[in-house]
């Protein structure tokens, strides 16, 4: 992985633990049954995939609470891709710069396992596609299905705002050399209403 990824995931693994960590005198979140909320989201990943160097995503996510403590969500984001291409040449092997970009689709459910007034712990996990302008990796498809995996905090700054961290798997495509295994993490910001 790269080395300014991994800082970055350190950096947001550290603030959303000691945001969790220092909760105090912040008005309540709402987790309730029947509740929604939306959240704009970015998120960075480095991969497995020696043809996939960094992913990045950005969008939102809207949440409903079917029951206290437990969200379905409906994500969508934009996806770039730094990738790079390897062929055959009269002298070996070359490589070069090909990336993508695509927007993809996400049906999650969250569960706030820890939740206090001003912060929680949670877990998530869902399924979805994404469609890219170019192969992704290069050996695989255009169009791929997606899972993906969460664990991460909420830190209330009002009672209708609250911060958001997670640590994050997501894998696209098929579970071979025309996959690709992510991890990374998420900041966004929930907006209750």
């Amino acid at each position: 992985m790269d080395a300014l990824l991994k800082k970055l995931l350190l950096v947001l693994a550290a603030v959303s633990l000691s945001l969790a960590a220092t909760a105090g005198g912040v008005m309540a979140q709402n987790f309730s049954a029947g509740s929604f909320n939306f959240e704009p989201r970015f998120s960075a990943y480095g991969t497995t995939n020696p043809r996939v160097n960094t992913i990045m995503t950005y969008g939102g996510a809207l949440n409903y609470y079917v029951f206290d403590n437990f969200a379905v969500e409906a994500e969508g984001m934009g996806v770039y891709m730094d990738q790079t291409k390897r062929f055959e040449t009269a002298l070996g092997y070359g490589s070069k710069s090909d990336p993508a970009n695509g927007i993809g689709a996400n049906f999650n459910v969250r569960w706030h396992f820890v939740a206090t007034t001003q912060a929680s712990v949670f877990a998530g996990a869902g399924f979805g596609g994404m469609w890219a302008d170019a192969k992704t990796p290069y050996n695989g498809f255009e169009n791929n299905l997606t899972e993906n995996g969460e664990i991460g905090a909420t830190y209330s700054l009002t009672q209708q705002l609250s911060l958001k961290g997670s640590v994050k798997y997501l894998h696209i495509g098929q579970f071979n050399n025309q996959g690709i295994n992510a991890f990374g993490g998420t900041l966004g910001l929930n907006v209750s209403f």
